[in-house]
């Protein structure tokens, strides 16, 4: 394989959307959150790795060291940070030919030009194949003249978005079989969700769409993954696979969802619904058992919140639990998503029986959407979400999702009215908007 010549240097603060804007036509990537501590945006592709069916995220993770070894750094600095590669992978280990086709199973990318943010510390990279020193640093001086004098046009919002849902009808459809399922025995939980298909004025400009919801939603992990110029999938969940530093991990269970009240004293009731809520409480227990079922034989320690807490969204509670704990040693993040994904939250219990259940019934291809997705470096540590909250676009052209947990006692109109609800949460971003 080629050698990789990696040359990075410290540079101004700069938005990393604006960056994103400035790379229009290109390969684009990005992954950032309040949360997280690293903050990345590249542009280009100077490596990739592909992995395909159900061992894939494991095979990335078994790849790691030797896509590292190709990179040298030839201004290598304690103060710099190492390369980082960004990727994830489909939900299902096969993907249906259609309008993913761009999304391959499992991808890593090491990006051609890359903004970092450590911190309030911001650092710019180029990654060339075989690049010889003074080429490559010229090119990175070029390129971050021509982008600091290049004065960006305003965003392009629609001021009409057009949708269409999908059938209430085949979603009560869909739903009580999903019950009925359950009811029968064979399955235990099950998470159906559905898309709604929408049209804009004009072009989405995502990068303007996720700099707003940095605005309204800074705790959400903010995504956008671009392989193929012109179709983008984006969104901002506020769901954590799992963060990896060093030995030690975090993850956590989000399940049950209830919508925030308009006032202040409707708001706490709900919470307090929330928590109180069975049906949420079933639904949640699921996701923690199996986490914890899951990151055993990986951990020397593991340590659970005794009980879900409410996580504050602008226009939504959920129930979440901490989970974290310390690693065996020569485990890395890519061998912890191959572990847990999917988790109960996206997929359900059992997990095979609901995997097949999903392709049964829910009547469109997810791709990415509920998938894993983020961002690993040499150490093995990073970030990774499960890509909730999410969308495909193409030009004036939306796809959105949305899911909802499924249990014995499901009210399918609930279920409808929840989902809507985290569609609402993206189409109100896209017209700038608060949720």
């Amino acid at each position: 394989m080629n050698r990789i010549t990696n040359y990075t240097i410290s540079c101004r603060p700069t938005a990393l959307t604006d960056f994103l804007r400035f790379g229009s036509g290109m390969e684009r990537f990005y992954f950032e959150s309040k949360k997280s501590p690293v903050a990345i945006a590249g542009l280009g592709v100077a490596a990739q790795v592909d992995r395909h069916g159900k061992n894939r995220f494991a095979d990335l993770g078994s790849d790691l060291r030797e896509f590292f070894q190709r990179i040298v750094q030839v201004n290598d600095s304690d103060s710099h940070p190492r390369p980082i590669l960004l990727g994830g992978g489909s939900f299902f280990d096969q993907v249906q030919p259609g309008e993913w086709d761009p999304f391959p199973s499992a991808r890593l990318v090491l990006p051609r030009y890359v903004l970092i943010r450590i911190g309030e510390e911001y650092f710019f990279s180029v990654n060339q194949a075989q690049a010889e020193y003074e080429a490559i640093r010229i090119e990175a001086e070029t390129f971050m003249a021509n982008y600091e004098s290049t004065m960006l046009p305003p965003p392009s919002i629609p001021d009409e978005i057009i949708n269409s849902n999908t059938s209430s009808d085949e979603w009560n459809r869909i739903i009580q079989r999903s019950i009925a399922m359950i009811r029968e025995g064979r399955l235990k939980k099950i998470v159906m969700a559905r898309p709604v298909y929408a049209h804009g004025n004009r072009a989405v400009d995502v990068p303007a769409m996720l700099e707003h919801l940095g605005e309204t939603c800074p705790s959400c992990f903010r995504f956008m993954f671009e392989f193929q110029p012109g179709t983008i999938f984006s969104g901002a969940t506020p769901e954590r696979l799992v963060s990896v530093s060093g030995a030690k991990f975090k993850t956590a269970a989000l399940a049950g969802s209830i919508r925030r009240g308009d006032f202040p004293r409707e708001d706490e009731t709900l919470g307090q619904q929330l928590l109180d809520s069975a049906k949420d409480q079933s639904e949640h227990h699921f996701v923690v058992e199996q986490i914890r079922e899951k990151m055993l034989p990986l951990a020397n320690s593991l340590n659970i919140d005794p009980e879900p807490r409410l996580m504050r969204l602008p226009n939504i509670f959920h129930l979440r639990t901490n989970i974290t704990g310390t690693l065996h040693p020569n485990q890395n993040i890519m061998n912890i998503i191959a572990a847990l994904h999917p988790t109960p939250a996206v997929g359900g219990v059992p997990s095979e029986a609901a995997l097949n259940a999903i392709r049964e019934l829910e009547g469109f291809e997810r791709g990415w959407y509920a998938a894993p997705i983020g961002w690993v470096d040499a150490n093995g540590d990073g970030d990774f979400v499960v890509a909730i909250r999410s969308g495909l676009f193409r030009d004036k052209e939306i796809t959105l999702f949305g899911g909802a947990g499924i249990v014995a006692n499901s009210d399918p109109q609930k279920e409808w009215d929840e989902t809507g609800l985290k569609i609402r949460f993206l189409l109100n971003a896209l017209q700038g908007e608060m949720a």
